[in-house]
């Protein structure tokens, strides 16, 4: 998708919606948002959690242990789910290729209340109010990268879909119409909004450059639904990959990573740019409350510190905070320790490199319970 006129200059609808895209991650602010899943298996507790632990930055929650439709893979395939066989969590097989690529190509991309119950109940708490303080709503999908691996066609022989031009293109087809409804529906309340692409399939070692073009081509269908487009990926190593694929907002699992993405030769430019970061540093497999949110804050500023030509008070503007990955596997209880060590992470942040106010060492309870009433 080309922003420019043929003689090579942005249009001003381009200049205008790179502005507004500025403006909206300038507010980010080391807000706390959550990758997608959760472990409720009701939808409406599932937004009441939402609103009391992230109220900011709002998302619509992946409830796998509700129904297995809802698990991440099979959640986005749904007009095509009679054709699919799971296997196993990263390995579903398609009955029929010919079937699939018919369907790709005609059925509507959407949810519906069977696979989706979170993605409804989310609409249903932003019109009955839950959210009318939230700076931007969030959404997600799942990515052609980690699709194309993951779906295998062939009787014989079988094979990732990923080695089939002709029907990744219409997955991604799909996807990014998908992506598009999603946007459209959550713009209606008055919020921005930024739809994650999620692509755990994501690294060197497994993308080549040509097959990066499927996730640029659903990062454009967001943007030019007016949304913020983000991906995220918990693999190790897909630091380069994020940068060239250049989302709106890169989300890694900065809790085994930070230090080596801040030191990224392309850091400095991409934040400069005007790019954002939502920073997985409440770890997914150990348990939160065992995690020092002072120790995460001297890692965060020693890391920080090294990034050229951008100050770290930038970086907070430009941050979310959050898990590593999904809390789906996770119980309620530590999803719920998992947002309230994400929400004193940010609120220290915050307190020290956007207000004036000191901040008193050792940190207690009672200083994180003054930090978040202020």
């Amino acid at each position: 998708m080309s922003n420019s006129h043929s003689g090579g200059s942005p249009s001003i609808a381009a200049i205008a919606a790179a502005q507004s895209r500025l403006g909206i991650v300038a507010q980010f602010q080391a807000g706390v948002t959550g990758i997608g899943s959760l472990p409720h298996t009701r939808p409406e507790e599932a937004i009441r959690f939402i609103a009391e632990l992230c109220p900011e930055a709002p998302f619509w929650p992946q409830l796998p242990h509700r129904n297995v439709n809802e698990y991440m893979l099979l959640q986005m395939m749904t007009p095509v789910l009679d054709l699919l066989q799971a296997k196993s969590a990263a390995r579903i097989y398609v009955h029929s290729g010919s079937a699939l690529q018919k369907r790709l190509r005609t059925a509507e991309a959407a949810f519906d209340m069977s696979s989706a119950a979170g993605f409804f109940a989310f609409e249903a708490g932003c019109a009955a109010g839950f959210f009318d303080h939230a700076r931007i709503l969030k959404g997600q999908i799942s990515g052609p990268l980690t699709l194309g691996r993951c779906l295998f066609i062939g009787d014989e022989q079988t094979q990732p879909l990923m080695a089939n031009p002709a029907l990744m293109d219409d997955l991604t087809d799909y996807l990014a119409r998908l992506a598009v409804w999603q946007t459209e529906r959550l713009v209606r309340f008055g919020r921005p909004v930024m739809i994650f692409v999620d692509e755990p399939a994501l690294s060197p070692a497994l993308s080549m450059p040509q097959q990066l073009v499927y996730l640029r081509r659903v990062l454009d269908a967001i943007r030019g639904a007016g949304a913020i487009a983000g991906v995220h990926c918990c693999a190790s190593g897909a630091a380069s990959a994020l940068f060239e694929v250049a989302p709106d907002v890169i989300s890694f699992d900065a809790y085994t990573e930070l230090e080596s993405y801040m030191a990224a030769s392309e850091m400095g430019g991409f934040l400069a740019r005007g790019g954002a970061l939502a920073l997985g540093l409440i770890p997914t497999l150990t348990d939160p409350l065992e995690v020092s949110v002072e120790m995460l804050f001297h890692r965060w500023c020693k890391a920080t510190s090294d990034i050229h030509g951008c100050e770290p008070s930038v970086v907070v503007r430009q941050a979310f905070i959050t898990a590593s990955c999904g809390l789906g596997l996770l119980s309620e209880s530590a999803a719920r320790a998992s947002f309230e060590q994400a929400q004193r992470l940010a609120a220290l942040l915050r307190t020290e490199f956007l207000m004036d106010v000191p901040v008193s060492w050792p940190l207690s309870n009672r200083w994180f319970c003054h930090l978040t009433d202020h």
